[in-house]
């Protein structure tokens, strides 16, 4: 459904669409059922005994246990960013077609609880872009008003306290009870909540966006995967060049800071990632971070013509894209706050004079640890409160300005650092389902609310969205 002039379904898209109805209801009645699951977790952990504390991947045969010399290297530091990935995960046949009861990559409170997670609002969308890990309009719904309030109070369960949230689709604008959904976040004491949108509808009803600040929406996600318009044409089915511009004024009507997301897909856009960088230093007034993430096959869509097996990054390879074509430096990215060191990195990089100064190119990462303690999660989360508020909080702790001395080469007055604007460039790098790490999944730091529960994102998205699909190099995900 799109305001405006009805767009025209490509045959073969149709085709896809009637190919892939009711797929996942399949796969479920194939799975084996609840109770055949729950006796095989069972079983596992009666025949492990005394080792039952251990992971259930590990119990299942999913990988084997990681070993102290394992986990040295997979401590956060740069030198690890290069060090041989682990072996290629083998995945038992039935663990696709699991149940959601299978509970592997599901946070559950405590010291398993993520700094971040999307609640997805529809799957229906305006577009039909030959990348989309949710294989929008397949079939195409609403998630009742409802079922998404179930799903907001879920989190918080399982959270303890607000986390930022990212409102999604299929095309979240299309939902017509958002308004009313971001109200009841509000409500719940989500203070960030953000919106991911193709900014379509929003380039078309600049008011909607008002409406929604109105309502408390404090940013936009903007899929954002280059200047190119033939970029598009590849990773979306259409030229977006005109749309992006218009959702970005918009944003900047209503007040709302805007966040781009890039899908980096080898051989397609990973050459435009220092344009990206510049354009959001131009319109820094209303871009305040870029997300670099990986292109990668779940098993929603990837259709990108003449993909290979390695269309995405790594971390290491994209924070090198970066350094190359935005002169920011790799070693200026911070992993230790956000999760496993191969999965987010950020940088939080000030504009001073049209150059780029990354913070952490002078604060290095024993200060960052030191400064953040041993509960490290209630600071880092103060973060997303903005910069304002964050030193308004800490400006009376001696540590926050020993910390921002470090940085005094970067200003030619130290309360400068309250003024000048500065930018967020975050890296993130997904596992597919035959990469899938067990001790990834399990220091995963962005989650997804469904139905059942709360789970990582990438084992939501490898496992459980589609319980009856694995996925087929470079077309939909295929029935197991």
């Amino acid at each position: 459904m799109s305001t405006g002039a009805p767009a025209r379904v490509p045959k073969a898209a149709a085709h896809r669409r009637r190919r892939h109805v009711g797929v996942a209801a399949h796969g479920r009645r194939r799975c084996g059922g609840r109770a055949a699951l729950d006796r095989r977790v069972l079983g596992a952990r009666a025949a492990a005994g005394p080792q039952a504390t251990r992971p259930l991947a590990t119990l299942l045969g999913l990988a084997q246990h990681p070993t102290a010399a394992h986990r040295q290297r997979m401590t956060p530091r740069r030198s690890t960013w290069n060090c041989p990935m682990k072996p290629t995960l083998t995945l038992p046949a039935d663990l696709a077609r699991a149940s959601t009861a299978q509970r592997f990559g599901q946070f559950t409170g405590g010291a398993s609880r993520p700094m971040m997670a999307m609640v997805e609002i529809t799957n229906r969308c305006n577009m039909d872009c030959p990348v989309c890990f949710s294989d929008a309009n397949n079939p195409a719904h609403d998630v009742p008003y409802e079922e998404v309030c179930r799903r907001l109070e879920r989190l918080l369960a399982v959270t303890g306290t607000p986390v930022p949230i990212q409102i999604s689709g299929g095309e979240p604008t299309l939902h017509r009870d958002l308004p009313a959904i971001v109200a009841h976040a509000r409500r719940l004491g989500y203070r960030n909540v953000e919106l991911i949108t193709n900014g379509i509808r929003v380039s078309q009803r600049p008011e909607l966006l008002r409406e929604l600040a109105r309502a408390g929406l404090t940013a936009v996600y903007l899929q954002f995967d280059g200047l190119r318009a033939e970029t598009y044409r590849t990773i979306r089915g259409q030229d977006m060049t005109d749309v992006r511009g218009r959702s970005i004024a918009a944003a900047r009507a209503a007040g709302l800071c805007v966040t781009l997301a890039v899908a980096v897909t080898r051989g397609v856009n990973d050459d435009e990632v220092g344009d990206v960088v510049r354009f959001a230093v131009d319109n820094l007034d209303t871009v305040r971070a870029v997300n670099f993430q990986s292109a990668t096959r779940f098993t929603g869509r990837f259709d990108v013509p003449d993909a290979g097996k390695d269309a995405g990054y790594s971390l290491p390879g994209i924070l090198d894209l970066i350094e190359q074509q935005a002169g920011v430096p790799a070693a200026s990215f911070r992993s230790e706050h956000m999760g496993h060191p191969l999965c987010n990195a950020m940088s939080f990089v000030f504009v001073v004079g049209g150059r780029l100064e990354p913070l952490f190119s002078y604060v290095t990462r024993d200060d960052l640890l030191a400064y953040l303690g041993d509960d490290s999660r209630d600071t880092v989360l103060g973060l997303f409160a903005g910069k304002r508020e964050f030193l308004a909080r800490h400006l009376c702790n001696p540590d926050a300005w020993r910390l921002l001395a470090k940085a005094a080469p970067i200003f030619a007055n130290p309360l400068d650092v309250l003024r000048t604007k500065h930018l967020l460039l975050f890296a993130k790098s997904f596992m597919e389902r035959d990469a899938l790490d067990p001790e990834r999944v399990g220091r995963c730091c962005y989650g997804i609310t469904d139905t059942e529960g709360v789970y990582s994102f990438c084992a939501f998205n490898n496992l459980y969205r589609f319980p009856g699909r694995v996925v087929a190099r470079g077309t939909h995900g295929a029935e197991a």
